[in-house]
């Protein structure tokens, strides 16, 4: 029993010192972290400590470094560049007119054409109040009735369409309007369908009359060349008149039928087939597409008709006043498309007078008559850059319109778009050693110079006679020929 006690006793002060024993450790451990973390503490903040002298060398500038760009050798073209729109081809819009004062009011008797088709040389439009409206190619616009008699350019080009159309005008002059062409157009008439219009019955009466007069002339030389007959005979009475008083009648009457006949020639020359300037559209280019028919058949006419649209896509280009200085006719145009990516060569055809109305398509009134409301959208004529009163009341700047003539067709993907147009105002012959206009100044000696640097970074001044400009670059020739290609230049630091 006692053994039992002694042994609990022993197994209790056992337990006992192995606890303090635990508890010690927990402390060192605890003292062991706590210094540790002190440590660390105070290298973090040792690090965030900077001297004066450490603080200004990490806030001081970069050394300098020279700027510098290649020595290059190439064609520069001294350019302007602008913007430009391009537009559909021109509209016309026809309007008919009545061939007499005594019409008051044209109605529509037949349409021919739909909107959408293409029409050629020689082709019926509509017939109005009974008589026909047809095209033919020509770049007059028709101002006047052709007939016989008439001459000019408006009748070369009319015997020219006939022309193409079969109807020779024989020994006719080109331009002008003679038996031939009288013949060429009474056939041209025929083929469409109707008889071919007279000059009148002003000129016809003129012709009756200058014949009448002829054969009037005839019948008395007739008459005296009898009489001169028989007073040669045996049988004539003293009474007849004398040889030389017939003789001077007949010579007389000879002088009379020959101004009759001359009459007769030129009352016939003016008389005949001829195309009224009310019945024909003259187009510069054909085919053309028709764009609107603006009446149905048995309403009157009362604006235009049909329009038409023909010739290709055509473009103009706005330049500021300034740019305008020194460009001049001939001068080389690149046309480029920023959408598609697409260029075409060109040259400038003209200077307009500066304006502020806005950039639109052409259209122009045939007959006389006025433009339908929208014409210039219908004929590709945004504006798009603007002119006019501006926003706010304010007045658009003045800028002036550049006509080009493309080198070749514009693409149909140009039409409408907003174009960037560069103008070659000067171009060097050959390529020529170049350099950025930013390296060029002028030294102590007052001389065009440049800064060659070599690898190892020294600079040589070596002096320049500079040429022509363009984007950034000029055209260089070292006085002493010590610049070449491949060189650095300096541009800056």
């Amino acid at each position: 029993m006692s053994e039992l006690v002694e042994e609990r006793v022993g197994s209790a002060a056992s337990g006992t010192g192995g606890s303090r024993m635990r508890r010690r450790r927990r402390v060192l451990l605890a003292a062991v972290l706590a210094a540790t973390v002190v440590a660390g503490g105070g290298l973090a903040a040792a690090s965030l400590v900077k001297s004066p002298a450490e603080r200004a060398a990490d806030t001081a500038p970069p050394p300098d470094t020279l700027l510098t760009a290649p020595v290059t050798r190439q064609v520069l073209n001294r350019s302007a560049v602008t913007r430009g729109q391009v537009y559909p081809p021109t509209q016309y819009n026809v309007t008919p007119v009545a061939a007499s004062t005594e019409i008051s009011q044209l109605y529509v008797s037949r349409t021919a054409v739909r909107t959408g088709d293409q029409v050629a040389n020689g082709q019926l439009l509509a017939e109005v109040s009974g008589q026909p409206l047809f095209v033919l190619q020509g770049p007059v616009p028709a101002y006047r009735d052709l007939k016989p008699g008439s001459s000019g350019p408006d009748v070369a080009e009319l015997q020219a369409a006939l022309q193409q159309l079969g109807h020779g005008h024989g020994d006719d002059p080109d331009g002008s309007f003679g038996p031939g062409t009288a013949e060429a157009v009474t056939g041209y008439y025929r083929r469409l369908g109707y008889p071919a219009p007279t000059t009148g019955a002003a000129t016809q009466q003129a012709v009756d009359a200058a014949r009448r007069a002829v054969e009037a002339d005839q019948q008395a030389i007739d008459a005296l060349k009898a009489q001169q007959a028989a007073a040669t005979t045996p049988a004539a009475t003293p009474a007849a008149p004398g040889g030389a008083d017939l003789g001077r009648q007949l010579t007389a009457a000879r002088k009379k039928v020959t101004e009759d006949n001359e009459a007769l020639a030129r009352a016939r020359a003016v008389n005949g087939p001829m195309v009224p300037a009310g019945e024909v559209v003259f187009l510069p280019a054909l085919p053309a597409s028709v764009t609107a028919v603006n009446a149905t058949v048995g309403s009157p006419v009362q604006g235009p008709l049909i329009s038409l649209t023909s010739g290709q896509l055509a473009v103009t280009g706005r330049l500021d006043p300034g740019q305008a200085a020194g460009i001049v006719p001939g001068m080389a145009v690149e046309i480029l498309s920023e959408t598609t990516g697409q260029s075409v060569r060109g040259s400038v055809a003209e200077l307009d007078t500066p304006t502020t109305t806005p950039l639109a398509g052409k259209v122009i009134a045939i007959g006389g008559g006025p433009a339908p409301a929208g014409a210039g959208a219908a004929a590709g004529g945004t504006g798009g850059q603007g002119g006019g009163p501006g926003q706010g009341g304010q007045q658009a700047a003045a800028y002036v319109p550049l006509q080009i003539t493309p080198a070749q067709p514009l693409p149909a993907a140009f039409s409408g778009q907003n174009v960037r147009i560069t103008v070659l105002r000067d171009t060097s012959a050959q390529p020529v050693l170049s350099v950025p206009v930013a390296a060029v100044f002028t030294d102590a000696a007052g001389r065009t110079a440049v800064t060659r640097a070599d690898p190892a970074g020294r600079r040589t001044t070596v002096p320049v006679t500079c040429g022509t400009s363009a984007d950034g670059y000029v055209g260089v020739s070292a006085d002493d020929g010590t610049l070449a290609e491949g060189d650095q230049v300096v541009v800056g630091r």
